[in-house]
C-alpha cells in the first residue's frame, strides 16, 4: 500500500510540471539552466537529508559503473532533453509523449527478468495507454512541423526515463533510496556542468515574479528532490515497471486539477475516460513484474 501511494504522490506532482515549465522557460530560465538548477538543487537536497541516517559505504568498484549510468539517463541527460524539447513544443504535446514511458519501462523491464508479459498485463496497459492519449489529445494536442524538434527531444527523454527506472532497479536494493539520488545526482552534476553551468550563471534572477518564484521552487523541490526520492523507494519495493504504469494517472490528476482551478469542466467521455484509465492501471499492476 505505501508503495501505491507513493507513486501516486509521484503522478500528483507531476502533473502540474507540463503547463508551469512552459511558462517558466525560455523567458526567465533556459533549459540547460533550469536543469542545472534542479540537479544542484537535489543534490544539495540529498545530502542534507543523508546526514539524517546513517552513513553507507559505496562498493565503488561493484557498483560505481550503475551509478554513473543512472546518473547519466536519470538525472542530467533525461532533464535536459525534458526541459529542452517543452521550450520547443506545447506542454501538451510533451505529456502526451510522456505516456510512451511506461511502454519502454515495460518492454525492458521484461528483458532483463526474461520474462513474458502476462496477458493481462498487456490489456491493462493498453487500455490505460489508449484512453489516457485519447484524454489527452482532447485537450488540443497538435503535433507539426514546428515542433517536431520539441516532441522529438521529449520522445527521447522517455526513452531515456525507462533506462533509468530498470537500471536503478539493480542498486535500489542494495542501498537507501536518499544514499542512491546523492551519487547519481551528483554525476548529473558533472554531466550538465559543461553546457549548464554559464547558462545558469548568467540567468537573472531579478527578473523572477514572485509567481514564477514560487512555480520555480515548487519545481526544485517536488519534482527534482521528492519525486526521485519516492520513485526510488517504489522501485526499491516493487519494481520498475509498476513505477513507470503510474505515469497515465498523470492525465486524470492533470484533469481533476484543472476543473478544481476552474480551467477544465467534467464531461460524460472525459469522466469515462479517466475511469477507464484508472481500470488500466488497476488491472496492469497486478500483473507487472516484480
Amino acid at each position: 500500500m505505501r508503495v501505491h501511494i507513493a507513486l501516486f504522490f509521484v503522478s500528483l506532482l507531476y502533473a502540474i510540471l507540463f503547463s508551469w515549465a512552459g511558462q517558466i522557460m525560455p523567458t526567465f530560465l533556459t533549459p540547460e539552466a533550469f536543469v542545472m538548477l534542479r540537479v544542484i538543487t537535489a543534490t544539495s537536497l540529498f545530502f542534507l537529508f543523508s546526514m539524517t541516517i546513517p552513513r553507507e559505504p559505496i562498493q565503488w568498484k561493484q557498483h560505481g559503473w550503475e551509478f554513473a549510468i543512472c546518473g547519466f539517463f536519470g538525472t542530467s541527460a533525461n532533464m535536459y532533453l525534458f526541459f529542452h524539447g517543452l521550450a520547443l513544443t506545447h506542454p501538451i504535446n510533451g505529456a502526451i509523449l510522456m505516456l510512451v514511458t511506461p511502454l519502454f519501462v515495460g518492454i525492458f523491464d521484461h528483458i532483463r527478468l526474461k520474462a513474458i508479459p502476462h496477458l493481462w498485463f498487456l490489456i491493462g496497459t493498453i487500455i490505460a495507454a489508449s484512453a489516457s492519449i485519447w484524454l489527452m489529445v482532447g485537450k488540443g494536442a497538435h503535433f507539426n512541423s514546428q515542433t517536431l524538434k520539441g516532441d522529438l527531444f521529449v520522445a527521447i527523454n522517455a526513452l531515456f526515463y525507462a533506462i533509468y527506472l530498470v537500471r536503478v532497479k539493480k542498486i535500489a536494493h542494495l542501498y537507501k533510496p536518499i544514499t542512491i539520488n546523492k551519487i547519481t545526482f551528483t554525476f548529473g552534476i558533472l554531466y550538465m556542468l559543461p553546457v549548464g553551468g554559464w547558462a545558469l550563471y548568467n540567468t537573472n534572477f531579478a527578473a523572477f515574479t514572485p509567481s514564477i518564484s514560487a512555480k520555480v521552487v515548487y519545481i526544485l523541490f517536488f519534482t527534482s528532490f521528492l519525486v526521485y526520492l519516492l520513485n526510488s523507494y517504489a522501485v526499491k519495493k516493487a519494481g520498475p515497471t509498476l513505477a513507470g504504469l503510474y505515469i497515465y494517472l498523470q492525465p486524470v490528476l492533470a484533469t481533476v486539477i484543472a476543473m478544481l482551478l476552474g480551467t477544465d469542466s467534467l464531461t460524460v467521455s472525459k469522466a469515462l475516460l479517466m475511469v477507464t484509465i484508472m481500470t488500466g492501471v488497476f488491472i496492469a499492476t497486478r500483473f507487472s513484474p516484480k
